[in-house]
């Protein structure tokens, strides 16, 4: 049986302030294989509070690495990543199976909506599996779903099925779904990769809105013409990652 090696602990340094939601100092990711193989290589960024960040770049670059440590499904080999104010390094399963339901809202390319449930069912599942917070119970989960819609302008597509909703509406609801738990960021795999040009442009006129309202986004994605829009632009090609101006 192969043992999986312990990432080293980071060495102590002073925690990111309150309005940083992302610090990754000096990540790397190292799948053992023969040779093995340097998916992340000495990784910095940092992510502030209401920023758009896009980080681009061709297949095999280490995008999908990158995402799921990010998304804490993966652990790094070297380094320390700190997500709104909490170094993840050291955190149990459960730890970051919380933190994650807590702070991160996923939007894929795939919408992930289930046909036969309404689209306020739909937003009202991403709390099926989380513990539920003082204030916010079952009780008000279909009002918040409601609020959510709202919030992506789809108040009037509430007890639909997903089926009667174009490609845009669709990722709106995912969208409204994942902000159903208030989380510090959005995390967003290729949003548009299943939209034609009308409604991507849609979706993104929609993270303008949800940006100037204050929440943060990270969107990874191929597209130069989706990584355009943010407010900062981030490259990544051979697992290192290089600032650009948008």
């Amino acid at each position: 049986m192969r043992i999986r090696p312990v990432p080293p602990r980071p060495a102590a340094e002073e925690a990111p302030d309150e309005g940083t939601v992302i610090r990754l100092s000096g990540l790397g990711r190292v799948f053992d294989s023969d040779p093995p193989v340097h998916a992340l290589r000495d990784v910095h960024l940092e992510v502030m509070k209401g920023e758009h960040v896009s980080i681009v770049g061709p297949s095999g670059s280490g995008k999908s690495t990158l995402l799921n440590t990010l998304g804490l499904l993966d652990r790094p080999t070297s380094g320390s990543y700190w997500l709104d104010g909490v170094l993840t390094n050291d955190l149990g399963d459960r730890e970051r199976t919380a933190l994650r339901g807590s702070r991160i809202g996923f939007v894929f390319q795939s919408f992930h909506l289930l046909p036969y449930r309404t689209v306020d069912e739909n937003v009202m599942l991403a709390e099926t599996y989380r513990a539920p917070r003082p204030g916010r119970g079952r009780r008000t989960r279909a009002e918040r779903a409601r609020d959510a819609l709202t919030r992506v302008g789809l108040a009037h597509r509430c007890g639909f099925l997903p089926g009667r909703l174009s490609g845009g509406e669709r990722q709106r609801v995912a969208i409204a779904r994942a902000l159903m738990g208030e989380p510090a960021m959005l995390l967003c795999d290729e949003p548009t990769g299943n939209l034609d040009s009308e409604n991507t442009e849609s979706v993104l006129g929609l993270f303008d809105e949800l940006q100037a309202q204050g929440m943060t986004l990270l969107v990874i994605t191929h597209d130069d013409a989706v990584s355009g829009r943010a407010s900062r632009r981030v490259r990544i090609r051979d697992g290192r990652l290089t600032q650009e101006s948008a």
